[in-house]
C-alpha cells in the first residue's frame, strides 16, 4: 500500500436491510470501545473505521507516528479522515462505525451536522469502565513497561480532564454502555438499545 494512502478494507458491501445510520462508539483510552465497536461492526456486516488505524496511516513510519503523538494537527487530520470516511459510506447507502475518543463537542456536531446532510440517524455508544479495570488494560498494552504504562495512565487522566459533557447531543441518540460486563452480553445490550431508538430528526439551528 503506498504510504500516506488510507486503506478501505474494512468497507463491507453486502446489501443491508435498513437505511444507512452513523454508529459512534466514544470514550476514554482503555474504555474497551475499541473491542466493541469492532465486534460489533463485524456481526453487522457493516463498514468500520478506527481512529489509531487512520492516525497510524496517515503517519508514514514509526519514527513519524512518534513524533507526531498527541499532535493537535495530527489529531484533526485524523478526526477529518474519518468524517471523510463517513460520508462516503453513508452517501453510498452502507451503515458505518466509527471508533473514536470524540470527547470534543466540536467534532460531534460535525457529525451530526453530516446526519442533517444526508438525512441519516447518528447514534452515539459511549463506553466506559471502572478505572481500574482500565488502568489494569493500559498495564496490559504496556507490556510490562512502568514507564510506558505510566505514561498511558497520564494520558488517561488528561483525557478524562478533555471529556467535555455530552449536553450538545439529544439524549435519545446515546447510550452508554459499561463495558465491565463479558464481551456477549455488550453486544445484545446494544442490539437491543439501537433496535429500540427510533429515527432520530435533526435539525440545523
Amino acid at each position: 500500500m503506498a504510504k500516506n494512502k488510507i486503506s478501505k478494507k474494512n468497507t463491507v458491501d453486502k446489501e443491508q436491510p435498513r437505511p444507512a445510520v452513523l454508529y459512534v462508539f466514544m470514550g476514554l483510552p482503555a474504555s474497551g470501545k475499541s473491542v466493541l465497536a469492532r465486534t460489533w461492526a463485524r456481526k453487522h456486516h457493516f463498514s468500520y473505521f478506527n481512529s489509531d488505524v487512520v492516525y497510524e496511516q496517515l503517519a508514514p513510519n514509526q519514527i513519524s507516528r512518534q513524533q507526531a503523538k498527541h499532535n493537535p494537527l495530527m489529531t484533526k487530520r485524523t478526526y477529518d479522515a474519518l468524517l471523510t470516511f463517513a460520508e462516503q459510506e453513508l452517501a453510498a447507502g452502507r451503515t458505518v462505525v466509527l471508533d473514536a475518543f470524540y470527547g470534543d463537542c466540536e467534532e460531534r456536531a460535525r457529525l451530526t451536522k453530516l446526519a442533517v446532510k444526508l438525512k441519516t440517524t447518528p447514534h452515539f455508544a459511549l463506553c466506559y469502565c471502572s478505572e481500574k479495570l482500565a488502568q489494569a488494560r493500559l498495564t496490559e498494552r504496556a507490556s510490562g513497561c512502568n514507564t510506558e504504562a505510566d505514561a498511558q495512565w497520564q494520558n488517561f487522566k488528561k483525557q478524562q480532564e478533555n471529556l467535555e459533557s455530552l449536553d450538545d447531543l439529544e439524549p435519545t441518540m446515546v447510550v452508554s454502555i459499561n463495558t465491565d460486563a463479558p464481551q456477549e452480553q455488550l453486544l445484545e445490550q446494544l442490539d437491543f438499545a439501537f433496535e429500540k431508538k427510533p429515527p432520530i430528526k435533526i435539525f440545523e439551528h
